[in-house]
């Protein structure tokens, strides 16, 4: 018997946040300058086991290596009244097709890594921002 019920596949809930991540790509298998570099992009949903990044993808190239795990995602978020960087190595889970306003593309992003206190940073934030005011 099927339903028409569509399950969420997420671990953790999602909040809808747009906040300042710094992100840099990572390879054990390649060698780039642009690899080097330290981009800035938005998240624009978090939540305990990963975020929405809308981000500069270098070179489009990349995406099916970043869909098949031969690349990662080094990740600091900076969330609101938190005083340091939560960080993550995080692995992309589904990504839009890079749109033509200078190589931006938004990436589903699952984190692979990330310490047990980053981890409840990230969940108390989100219950604190779903508590009234």
């Amino acid at each position: 018997m099927t339903t028409s019920f569509d399950f969420e596949r997420r671990q953790f809930i999602r909040l809808p946040l747009a906040v300042p991540i710094r992100y840099k790509f990572l390879s054990r298998e390649m060698s780039s300058k642009d690899m080097e570099i330290v981009h800035e992009g938005m998240s624009q949903n978090i939540g305990a086991g990963g975020l929405l990044l809308r981000g500069k993808l270098p070179d489009p190239e990349w995406l099916s290596k970043l869909l098949t795990r031969k690349m990662y995602i080094g990740i600091n978020v900076m969330l609101p009244n938190v005083e340091r960087p939560v960080k993550a190595l995080s692995r992309v889970i589904w990504s839009s097709s890079v749109q033509e306003d200078g190589g931006h593309v938004v990436m589903g992003l699952e984190f692979q890594e990330i310490t047990n206190k980053d981890r409840d940073l990230i969940t108390q934030y989100i219950i604190r921002a779903q508590m009234p005011a």
